[in-house]
């Protein structure tokens, strides 16, 4: 046996070693990752950090189990079950494919249809002189969008021009109902509005509440038939995820300053959305109706806020969609951050991500729910 030939097999020993090793570090990373969504032990924003990172553990541990399988095929059994592990405790809140539920009689479908509209575009003074294709096509995509309910965030209105005053076509196509963050800037001539929600049915009382200048809540007490609804719509801290100004770096210092701002707005997102979920679990508690909550949670499956909520209401996803319902239009893409949770007491028929409306950097959601006709 030649010099060069055991050489070869030292360093195939070593590298197989020290793939052995990153793999029960990734494992047991993994498995931390588990237990601090399932147990929710800890909600400091570090611990947010390994929530988050959940999906990509379960890539690399998806490459662990392919690379075993060509070298030493029993030892991609840790990976494996560690995925399995995952599918059980969180399969469901990633993908599902449900059966559309039937309507009786019975029943009025309550569609509330949910957009992150990015302000259609007027936030710039270009769009709102250059009379822009785009923003007409965002805006009449709202207007005649058939949901008898319409929740908005970073909802603006303009009133210098008659197709974008989305406030005012939005009560002539028989929204006669709203509530808004900022009701004080839907008569200025660009009023960056917010937070806003439009109802054919009437809206018996209503209230808000402010987080920051974009974000907040706003609820409304709608009635539908016999019944009353608590509407929640809400816009929480962003996540700050900017990956394209990251891949658009060519220079290893543009790299290292956009990558520590992108940790660090994540780290900011990550403390205050922990503070504004507790402000809309007040909401939902304080509410004699039973409650639906929608709009831009900022937060993935793999949060502090989503199984918060997800422990008090159920999730309008995981009961009624359809696929992975990725939301946001932009890198990465493959994450749902806009959400709908609802009340036991109220049936699900259907759930859809809107993904093939591509004029946001988010996808529209709607959910429609059956309110009980007889209710009093």
């Amino acid at each position: 046996m030649s010099v060069r030939f055991q050489l070869g097999r030292l360093v195939t020993f070593f590298f197989r070693s020290l793939f052995w090793s990153l793999n029960l570090l990734l494992a047991l990373y993994t498995l931390l990752s588990y237990w601090l969504l399932h147990s929710l032990p800890t909600e400091h924003w570090t611990a947010s950090m390994v929530m988050i990172s959940i999906p990509v553990a379960w890539l690399l541990n998806g490459i662990c189990i392919i690379l075993w399988l060509t070298w030493r095929p029993w030892r991609s059994w840790l990976s494996g079950l560690v995925l399995i592990i995952g599918v059980l405790l969180f399969g469901q809140r990633t993908f599902v494919w449900n059966s559309p539920g039937v309507l009786t009689n019975n029943y009025i479908p309550l569609k509330i249809f949910s957009y992150n509209v990015q302000s259609f575009g007027l936030d710039t003074e270009w769009e709102r002189i250059g009379r822009s294709p785009r923003v007409r096509r965002i805006i009449d995509y709202t207007v005649r969008y058939d949901a008898p309910v319409k929740c908005f965030q970073e909802f603006f209105s303009s009133t210098t021009t008659p197709d974008y005053d989305a406030v005012r076509r939005l009560r002539e196509a028989g929204y006669s109902y709203s509530a808004f963050l900022h009701p004080e800037m839907t008569n200025v001539p660009n009023g960056s509005v917010g937070v806003a929600i439009f109802s054919i049915y009437p809206i018996v009382h209503s209230g808000r509440e402010i987080f920051s200048r974009g974000n907040g809540l706003v609820w409304a007490n709608i009635k539908v038939g016999n019944d009353t609804v608590r509407v929640i719509n809400v816009h929480l801290q962003s996540m700050g995820i900017r990956v394209g100004k990251v891949l658009r770096q060519e220079k290893l210092t543009g790299v290292k300053h956009e990558t520590h701002g992108v940790l660090s707005a994540l780290r900011y997102g990550f403390i205050e959305r922990r503070k504004q979920v507790q402000q809309v679990e007040r909401h939902i508690r304080e509410s004699e109706f039973p409650v639906i909550v929608t709009g831009d949670h900022n937060d993935t499956p793999y949060s502090v806020v989503y199984e918060r909520m997800r422990r008090i209401l159920p999730n309008s996803y995981e009961d009624a969609g359809r696929g992975f319902g990725f939301s946001y239009n932009k890198l990465p893409g493959f994450i749902r951050i806009d959400h709908q949770f609802h009340d036991p007491q109220i049936s699900l028929l259907n759930f859809e991500t809107i993904n093939y409306v591509s004029y946001s950097d988010h996808y529209p959601i709607a959910g429609t729910y059956l309110i009980n006709k007889a209710k009093k």
